[in-house]
């Protein structure tokens, strides 16, 4: 228990830190056109924050997939997928801005290829490959104070037309975390007339170095966005050949690419637009699923030549993985919250039942007033109570009854209880004899009285029941259960939504099932568990016939089916319990008959 405990506090305390986010501060590329039309690009860059790795997305096939750069100049798009890709090595470097790009790996410690790797471990890499690409996760946390550094190959990437080469892809395809600063630097070697670079989909500065360099810079990426350059088709030598001019559609499809494609004057579709945009922007503030499924569907609808459906596309790509990682951590705290509010529970059970590893005590099957046994089985008397201590009366011979006359008479004894004299009040009076038919009379006529009789009997017989201890006092731990209880209700109710309902629906289903246990709750002493079990697994030798017939009312659905027992003196004890039955029900009907006129004629006036 102590250790389940601890694991909790601990795990309150320390998952803020386990959840922190991180982002890269600082990143850098370096891109080569090689003669033989395959690039060769260089990363470092470095990341803040509390992290284990990164995970980096390589693809070198369907480049133009989904992205405003998907209009191609050739209608052969497979002449834009690369061939392969070459992981040349993985390194942890000491990251400069000012140096140069390709001397941060003269210290860098060398990254080691592992098929498998846990969170923690570092300078080792895994690869998954896809249909369209590789996936590297890089094991680098950031206790090591180490940078990233990537150098890899994509091969026969350019496509040769007849005027001009053409590289049409993107860096990154899976930004999990924003780019606070992109610096893109591309080389084309030898090359001399012909230099043009367009970007989509983000805001960046271009800078023309000379005809065989250029830098692209960008001060905050948090979404894929694709290039498309052209330069000199007679430096590169390769297959992918497409023989005809493209310079001029090139030119064309990019200044269309800048245009937007809706018309202004329709109101309908541009509401739907700014719907659209407005729930984006609210789905990256509060990374809520429904928010997002509703934004995927209106996003979704827009037209598939409107700009803004690209762009609100890759952000919601971008979100997914977050809302993911939400609904985790939403997961994991629920799970806590249900696990402590249960522990709660099953400590708040366990002080109230511990004491029940004592030994029972020893008891005897004593012939007293079958009130009492009424009472340890249902902790309340009813009106057969009444009947069994009556038949008690009788079988003791403190009152005698001619089944004959249906006569009932009252026999002079001493030492009686309290209770004994408020039933014997009850049904006789200030009369020593008195019929059932008579009884039945006197409640219907003189209901008051019978009634206030039967209260008294009934008052001093809960007295002298409670009195016997057959119950614990259990107030302070219905209390506690039953606030306890209420406060899970009210945890739930707070907690749920359509992210935590099902979470949310257990704590208030079991708090709902508990609260009425609490309020329900009672727990026999010792003495009444002996005696519980002693009452309730009668045997036909524990006890004759006629004091089973004084105590089978009391007994109740406990009542077994016993030695054939004499039908003359089943008899006259059905026929008590029926008459005294009917008296207290007809006693109870004239009390309501007598109000209700009492009512009317108090409503005449």
């Amino acid at each position: 228990m102590k250790k389940m405990i601890y694991f909790l506090i601990c795990f309150f305390i320390f998952m803020p830190i386990g959840l922190a986010e991180y982002k890269v501060a600082n990143y850098r590329v370096d891109l080569t056109v090689l003669q033989n039309g395959d690039v060769k690009i260089i990363e470092a860059f470095q990341m803040t924050g509390v992290y284990n790795g990164y995970q980096k997305t390589i693809n070198y096939k369907n480049n133009y997939i989904g992205y405003k750069g998907d209009m191609l100049a050739s209608s052969n798009k497979e002449l834009y997928n690369g061939a392969d890709l070459k992981l040349n090595e993985v390194l942890a470097i000491n990251y400069s801005s000012e140096t140069e790009i390709k001397d941060l790996q003269e210290e860098g410690d060398l990254f080691k290829l592992v098929d498998e790797a846990d969170k923690g471990d570092h300078s080792i890499y895994t690869v998954e490959h896809t249909e369209n690409g590789q996936i590297y996760k890089i094991y680098n946390p950031s206790r090591m104070n180490k940078d990233f550094y990537l150098d890899y190959t994509l091969e026969d990437m350019v496509v040769k037309h007849q005027d001009v080469a053409e590289l049409a892809m993107y860096l990154f395809t899976d930004i999990k975390e924003p780019i606070s600063n992109l610096e893109i630097t591309i080389h084309i070697p030898k090359n001399k007339e012909n230099l043009k670079i367009w970007t989509h989909g983000v805001e960046a500065k271009i800078k023309y170095i000379d005809q065989e360099t250029l830098q692209i810079n960008i001060k905050k990426i948090d979404k894929t966005f694709d290039f498309r350059l052209i330069f000199d088709n007679n430096i590169v030598s390769t297959n992918k050949k497409n023989n005809e001019k493209i310079l001029e559609k090139i030119n064309e499809l990019e200044a269309n690419l800048d245009l937007e494609a809706i018309d202004p004057k329709d109101e309908k579709y541009n509401q739907l637009r700014e719907e659209a945009y407005n729930i984006v922007d609210k789905v990256e503030n509060n990374y809520n699923r429904n928010d997002y499924n509703i934004a995927f569907e209106k996003v979704s609808n827009l037209k598939e030549t409107d700009r803004l459906k690209t762009e609100l596309m890759v952000k919601l790509m971008n979100i997914e993985p977050k809302i993911e990682r939400k609904e985790e951590i939403t997961k994991v705290i629920l799970t806590s919250i249900i696990t402590i509010w249960i522990i709660g529970l099953i400590i708040i059970l366990y002080q109230l039942y511990k004491k029940y590893n004592y030994n029972l005590v020893d008891s005897n099957l004593d012939k007293k007033n079958p009130f009492k046994i009424g009472y340890l089985l249902r902790k309340r008397i009813t009106n057969n109570d009444l009947v069994s201590s009556l038949l008690y009366l009788i079988e003791k011979d403190i009152i005698t009854f001619d089944t004959n006359k249906q006569l009932l008479k009252k026999n002079k004894k001493n030492n009686l209880s309290a209770s004994e004299e408020k039933l014997i009040k009850m049904l006789f009076d200030e009369q020593n004899k008195i019929t059932l038919k008579e009884i039945l009379y006197k409640a219907q006529e003189e209901f008051d009285k019978f009634l206030k009789n039967y209260s008294n009997w009934l008052n001093f017989a809960t007295l002298e029941a409670e009195n016997e201890e057959y119950y614990e006092d259990v107030l302070l731990f219905k209390l506690i259960g039953s606030i306890y209880c209420i406060g899970g209700i009210i945890l739930g109710c707070f907690l749920i939504n359509n992210d935590t309902y099902y979470s949310s629906l257990i704590i208030i289903v079991m708090a709902i099932i508990f609260l009425i246990y609490f309020i329900l709750l009672r727990k026999r002493t010792a003495k009444g568990i002996s005696e519980y079990y002693l009452w309730t697994d009668l045997k036909d030798d524990d006890i004759d016939e006629n004091w089973y017939l004084v105590y089978a009312n009391s007994l109740g659905f406990f009542k077994k089916k016993f030695k054939k027992i004499d039908s003359q003196k089943k008899y006259y004890a059905d026929m008590i319990k029926a008459n005294i039955l009917l008296s207290i029900k007809k006693s109870y009907e004239a009390r309501k008959n007598a109000y209700h006129k009492y009512s009317k004629v108090k409503l005449k006036r």
